[in-house]
């Protein structure tokens, strides 16, 4: 598509695990080809790995505001980038995750011409799998994953190809101050403030149950850096670690996580978890009536059968899954077991490299 020697990709990301995965795959890029032009939306991890940002999109403050005001937001950004695909005319468009901010995009790129590529495969499989059709319209490529996506897809007419997930590599353990118990337990409460102030809350109560059983427990809370202000309100004297999950997880015995990558991170580790996600009654019935999967949990789903216990989504029952907690911690069989699942699961990433496998793909489509 573009005239120049210079390939230029455009990349569009929306939320702060876009950014993430768009870093990944944007120095996999620099690695085949340091020449190669790589512009976009996205925040501070793409504006470091070289990316040229066009606007910063996955800046928390986005995260929460008003239904209303972020179908603004993201038309005021499409808008923006559809103007740029009509004068540069990139190579290839790297839509990354965020479906529904992305489709808009995706029609503009159709429009002039230009090569289209999912890096996040849409979760078509778990809700309005219909969706295929316009998947299949306006896109050339999906990457994914989940290690059972392609199949979904391919059955359906939609090429794509596993290339394993960055939560998977290996990442430096380093040497932090951290407690010592029996058994140490970590809180992974997530990012938007939203899912936070309902699930951190319920993390607290559970954990407060399970030391009554086991005295001798120590505990810390788990985040990055920038949710750091929206955690510690909820921190109920807990040390909050920041930025230092694989280290973190190395230490935990146990884990209370809420669902997402995370799931795929306390999986890498063979940390024993239980996998919550607290929301209110309305999303709740909303949920159970449009997902179509038996499991929410990503190792759950990526197993095909429960290998850790899920409540996803979940109300208020704290007390039922501190009893759990509870009982798992009381059985080293059960734990042993799960620690087993875990490490399986996990082998099938080993062999990918994302960032790597990410770029071939994309450079494919520039030729």
């Amino acid at each position: 598509m573009n005239s120049d020697k210079t390939k230029t990709i455009l990349m569009t990301a929306f939320e702060p695990s876009g950014d993430a995965l768009g870093a990944m795959a944007t120095s996999g890029l620099k690695k085949m080809d340091p020449s190669i032009r790589v512009v976009g939306l996205g925040g501070q991890q793409m504006e470091k790995a070289g990316v040229e940002i066009l606007a910063h999109t996955t800046y928390d403050a986005a995260m929460g505001v008003g239904a209303i005001a972020e179908i603004k937001r993201v038309k005021r950004l499409v808008d923006l980038v559809g103007a740029w695909i009509e004068k540069h005319k990139p190579d290839v468009i790297v839509a990354v995750d965020s479906p529904a901010a992305n489709w808009p995009v995706c029609k503009i790129a159709r429009k002039h011409g230009c090569n289209v590529v999912h890096l996040a495969g849409p979760q078509l499989w778990a809700w309005a799998p219909w969706r295929i059709r316009k998947m299949k319209r306006l896109s050339d490529h999906v990457m994914c994953l989940l290690p059972f996506e392609p199949d979904w897809f391919e059955s359906r007419g939609m090429p794509s190809t596993f290339i394993g997930h960055p939560a998977m590599a290996q990442q430096e353990i380093h040497d932090i101050d951290l407690p010592v118990g029996k058994p140490n337990i970590v809180l992974l409460p997530g990012s938007r403030k939203s899912e936070i102030k309902k699930n951190l809350p319920m993390q607290q109560e559970i954990l407060s149950r399970i030391c009554i059983e086991h005295p001798t427990t120590e505990a810390v809370i788990a985040c990055r850096t920038e949710d750091i202000d929206r955690v510690k309100p909820y921190a109920n004297g807990l040390q909050i670690v920041t930025d230092e999950l694989p280290t973190v997880l190395e230490w935990a015995d146990f884990a209370l996580n809420v669902s997402g990558t995370v799931s795929l991170h306390v999986m890498r580790h063979g940390v024993p978890m239980i996998g919550m996600y607290k929301v209110n009654p309305l999303s709740m019935l909303g949920s159970k009536i449009m997902l179509t999967t038996p499991y929410r949990l990503l190792p759950n789903l990526i197993a095909g059968k429960q290998i850790v216990p899920e409540f996803i989504p979940c109300g208020n029952i704290a007390g039922k899954i501190a009893e759990l907690a509870i009982n798992l911690l009381d059985d080293e069989d059960a734990l042993k077991e799960m620690r087993t699942h875990l490490q399986a699961e996990a082998a099938v990433y080993a062999k990918h490299n994302p960032s790597q496998e990410a770029a071939e793909i994309i450079m494919s489509f520039t030729q």
